[in-house]
């Protein structure tokens, strides 16, 4: 099975929305430090459109875009449910485009890492630049090698709830810098149990490589931190958190 197509539905019930609005609220910190108020957002790889819902909450005209059509499905329903305006889009995080320009551009928990080339995060950096407005912020997290070795390899994770169970089986191949995850997901249905099965694939990028992918983009890097905090990332940090700006 595909990627985020059954496990969509269940993505906010296992408590996986919850980075995002960790991220968000980060994100929040950062524009302060820069004192840039962002009048309109894209948050590209939105997933079921948690982080979009919050910028929306706060009068900014935000556009959402995924690659998945069942997280998408979760977003406009969410969105509805809130009463909400938000322009949602079916899109390769390579190729999109929007039909304007935004001040701020987010991509969060774990979208770049799915990209499992470094020239198809450059690809996707160029279209985050076109979608900028000149001087425009791009602020996104990415998952380090060092994470793919700490986190996915050889480890298994597991959880329950009352309605719902799974059980996820990493590995990690260091040659490429990839990890895999084999998801197994067990869904109460009335009395019976649903299990469906999903493979998800990610690579980690160092520091040198993305500010690689975003010099060839045409940004600028305007800091670059430890995920979540405000120190320099050094080789044991886990996640990236990059601050770029558009260059005129």
């Amino acid at each position: 099975m595909s990627t985020y197509q059954r496990f969509a539905y269940v993505y906010d019930q296992m408590g996986s929305d919850e980075f995002s609005i960790k991220m968000y609220r980060y994100t929040q910190k950062i524009l302060n430090r820069l004192r840039y108020h962002p009048k309109s957002v894209a948050d590209l790889a939105c997933g079921t459109g948690t982080a979009a819902l919050l910028w929306a909450k706060n009068n900014i005209e935000v556009f959402g875009l995924d690659n998945s059509a069942h997280m998408l499905d979760m977003a406009r329903k969410k969105a509805k449910k809130d009463r909400l305006k938000i322009d949602f889009s079916q899109q390769s995080l390579t190729s999109f485009t929007l039909p304007q320009q935004v001040d701020l551009a987010t991509c969060y928990f774990d979208s770049l890492n799915y990209l499992l080339t470094l020239e198809e995060v450059t690809e996707c950096f160029k279209s985050a630049h076109r979608a900028l407005y000149p001087n425009g912020y791009f602020i996104f997290d990415v998952n380090t090698p060092e994470a793919m070795k700490v986190l996915w390899g050889s480890q298994v994770y597991a959880d329950e709830t009352d309605d719902m169970a799974w059980i996820w089986k990493n590995c990690y191949y260091p040659k490429i810098k990839q990890a895999e995850v084999r998801a197994t997901f067990f869904v109460r249905k009335g009395k019976m149990w649903e299990r469906f099965d999903e493979i998800h694939a990610e690579r980690g990028y160092t520091a040198t490589e993305m500010k690689k992918a975003l010099a060839a983009a045409n940004f600028k890097i305007v800091n670059m931190y430890d995920c979540l905090r405000f120190v320099k990332p050094d080789r044991q940090t886990l996640r990236l958190a990059v601050v770029a700006r558009k260059i005129k």
